[in-house]
C-alpha cells in the first residue's frame, strides 16, 4: 500500500509535517486530505485573519498530488 503524506502550512510557516499514512490509491489519499481540511479549519475557530492562507500538501513517494489552498481576503 503507497505512504502518503499531509503537510499543512499557515502563510510560509509549517505547522504539521507527519510520517505519513498508508492508503490504498491517490483516490484514498484525497477523500483523508479533504476530511481533514475540513476538520482542521473547523478546529482554527476563528483563529484564521483576512489576509492570511492556509494549505495542506499531499505528497507520495515520486512527489506533490494535491494542494488544497485555503485564500482569505477583506473584500470591504
Amino acid at each position: 500500500m503507497p505512504r502518503f503524506y499531509f503537510e499543512v502550512s499557515r502563510g510560509e510557516t509549517l505547522k504539521d509535517k507527519n510520517d505519513g499514512i498508508d492508503l490504498p490509491d491517490t483516490h484514498a489519499a484525497w477523500i483523508e486530505a479533504t476530511a481533514a481540511c475540513g476538520e482542521i479549519i473547523r478546529d482554527l475557530d476563528g483563529q484564521l485573519k483576512p489576509g492570511e492562507t492556509w494549505k495542506m500538501v499531499v505528497r507520495d513517494a515520486e512527489g506533490d498530488l494535491y494542494s488544497l489552498e485555503f485564500l482569505t481576503k477583506r473584500l470591504r
